[in-house]
């Protein structure tokens, strides 16, 4: 159901409204006097407050390094508020755990009808996750393979409108009768959001579900994650959740209720689909935690080196940049005061361990982007 918004009276004079790191945004030719002065707008401060968009979200055929961890630092949660450093650089991998949402063109027929017709425009979704069905230790009597949710991003919100029971290669799909909103797009440090959401699926004889809940959520931090990989500019996002799952098994009898209350933090970073790190806590523990691996290889990876940018940005001192471009063209990088730093006829470079941290320029292929530094 759509939710209330409202705005903090947060000082919001370092929004930047031109970002031109990891964009694949054609460079027009400028001067490099030009670009210096422009480009130090960015010199103060080098953390970059979030807001979030569409792009941010998760795309349809790209695959996002998500991996299982366990979160012992509480002071994770605990930091908020503005240009707040979140280091949880020591979390380590219990296991892989990717995930790759599909494009709706990959849709069954059914579930094509109800999620992406012009017709029906509230329910019209831009991904779909597929999942497998849990097993219940009984036979249901109908084959069901698992089912598909369904996202929304491109409208005015990111939220999930509904699921398809996939049985034999057929979606049967089911709409939230309240579709559930996660926050509204776009969404900035200091906004706070309301919603509820509601769900049923009821297979008369065989099994019965019902989902009512709601959600209070506040972008209430921004500034820097360090995670394994490096360091990160985040909006982090916490959801208060509350929920009621009624289950059905006819096979059982009765139907039986979960009540479910639980914190969910967020670290969201730009283009990066999924959080960077999600915490979920219930009565104030951690209890499942994931974070992207970027140190692993993935289709973001591919996306920003197949659109030409310097990848990873920001990249930390010792560690290797790279960038897809002409074989054996020159490059150049300088400081904000336009000073030379460093040169090459490569595609990638290994930041020096003793390089400063800080904005610089890095012109290559006839463009110019800015690349962030951090020790």
């Amino acid at each position: 159901m759509v939710g209330t918004t409202q705005t903090s009276g947060c000082n919001f004079e370092r929004r930047i409204v031109v970002y031109l790191a990891v964009q694949s945004i054609p460079m027009i030719p400028i001067r490099f006097a030009s670009l210096v002065a422009l480009m130090g707008l960015f010199a103060s401060p080098t953390h970059l407050q979030i807001t979030l968009e569409s792009t941010d979200l998760p795309q349809g055929g790209v695959s996002y390094p998500l991996v299982n961890t366990l979160v012992m630092d509480f002071g994770l949660l605990d930091t908020d508020g503005a240009n707040a450093v979140w280091d949880a650089s020591s979390l380590t991998s219990l296991g892989d755990a990717p995930v790759t949402p599909s494009p709706m063109s990959d849709a069954s027929i059914t579930a094509t009808l109800a999620f992406n017709s012009p017709f029906n425009s509230s329910y019209q979704c831009d991904f779909f996750l597929p999942t497998e069905f849990p097993d219940l230790g009984i036979d249901l009597g109908i084959p069901l393979d698992g089912f598909n949710s369904f996202y929304q991003t491109d409208a005015s919100h990111y939220a999930i409108a509904g699921i398809g029971l996939s049985s034999s290669g057929f979606d049967l799909p089911v709409t939230y009768s309240d579709i559930d909103e996660f926050f509204p797009l776009p969404f900035s440090y200091g906004e706070t959001f309301s919603s509820s959401g509601a769900f049923t699926l009821d297979l008369t004889g065989i099994l019965g579900y019902w989902l009512n809940q709601t959600r209070e959520v506040t972008a209430d931090g921004w500034g820097t994650l360090i995670l394994p990989s490096g360091s990160y500019d985040v909006l982090r996002v916490k959801t208060e959740l509350v929920a009621t799952d009624s289950i059905l098994i006819e096979q059982l009898g009765e139907p039986f209720a979960i009540d479910r209350v639980q914190t969910i933090y967020q670290w969201w970073g730009e283009g990066m689909g999924f959080p960077l790190l999600e915490i979920t806590t219930t009565l104030g523990i951690p209890t499942i935690s994931t974070y992207q691996d970027l140190q692993a290889p993935s289709s973001v990876h591919d996306a920003l080196a197949a659109a030409g940018a310097a990848f990873p940005n920001p990249v930390r001192s010792g560690q290797n940049l790279q960038w897809n471009g002409s074989p054996n063209a020159n490059w150049v990088a300088f400081d904000l005061n336009g000073k030379q730093v460093a040169s090459g006829n490569e595609n990638c470079w290994t930041v020096p361990a003793s390089m400063p941290a800080g904005s610089y320029l890095i012109s290559r292929d006839g463009q110019t982007e800015q690349l962030v530094i951090q020790r």
